[in-house]
């Protein structure tokens, strides 16, 4: 049948034929169940062509008005697709022209904002430089300010140092001087306790000297003596001996006998003099 041939199909042309067909079939088994009574068998008539070609024209018919139908319907999406297609081209295009008219706006502040920073950046280091100026300017001044104050007080430093140079010149003059004075009285004081005490410490020994008979009177014996403050004696050596041995014992024995000897208060005259004391005896200054 026509409708078979065609490549493009809807699910309503099925139905369509079925009930062409079945109207067909109900049609000749119709006729069948008339001539059954009859003895003889009878050839079943075909359907005429006219009612044939009349339903086969109705199904074209059909066909081509659902084609029709279905080809505006085609034509209408795609015409409908076209325009969503323009009007989406459309708002993409104002997109992209309000983008880009935003991005030179942006571009154009940007520019308008670096501008102003660059003015903004050279006035500040203008007024920076300005006080800058003002402010070496100022200290300059101060500075040179500062200078003459420094060598003013330099100067009256300076005068005062050698005033004060030649109050001290006089004074450690008069101080030593007056050291000098202190230390000739102190010597001399010294040297008149080191003769006083000395000479009692030979009183002291000579008094409990007794050496040996004969002996010569230009005999000489030289002792060394080490004392502490209190005049003990804690050691005698013979320095130079008289070549008697017993005449060396008597002067040795005399000394230890008459410890403690009769030294100076003066700790320094002592230290001195006194700490370690050399002294001479001949026979002839013994007492009997």
């Amino acid at each position: 049948m026509g409708w078979m041939t065609t490549g493009w199909r809807r699910p309503d042309s099925y139905g369509f034929a079925v009930v062409v067909a079945l109207i067909v079939h109900l049609l000749v088994a119709g006729l069948f169940l008339l001539q059954w009574p009859e003895s003889k068998p009878r050839m079943a008539e075909p359907v005429p062509q006219h009612m044939i070609a009349n339903v086969v024209q109705e199904e074209n018919k059909a066909v081509k008005q659902r084609r029709e139908k279905a080809e505006q319907q085609r034509q209408r999406k795609a015409l409908a697709e076209k325009r969503r297609a323009q009007q989406q081209r459309q708002q993409q295009l104002a997109a992209k022209r309000k983008k880009e008219q935003q991005r030179r706006e942006k571009l154009k502040q940007q520019q308008l904002a670096k501008q102003k920073a660059a003015a903004e950046k050279k006035r500040k280091a203008e007024a920076e430089r300005l006080k800058q100026q003002q402010l070496a300017e100022q200290q300059a001044a101060e500075q040179k300010a500062q200078q003459q104050r420094q060598e003013q007080q330099r100067q009256e430093q300076q005068r005062l140092e050698q005033q004060m140079l030649r109050q001290l010149a006089q004074e450690q003059a008069a101080a030593e001087l007056e050291a000098q004075r202190q230390a000739e009285i102190k010597a001399e004081r010294a040297a008149a306790t080191t003769l006083e005490h000395t000479a009692l410490i030979r009183d002291r020994i000579t008094s409990a000297w007794r050496y040996p008979p004969a002996v010569a009177a230009e005999m000489e014996v030289t002792v060394r003596l080490t004392l502490v403050p209190t005049g003990e004696v804690i050691q005698v050596q013979i320095i130079n001996s008289s070549g008697h041995q017993g005449l060396d014992r008597s002067v040795e024995q005399a000394i230890h006998k008459a410890s403690p000897l009769p030294v100076p208060n003066d700790i320094a005259v002592f230290e001195q003099n006194f700490r370690h004391l050399t002294m001479k005896f001949r026979p002839e200054n013994a007492s009997w």
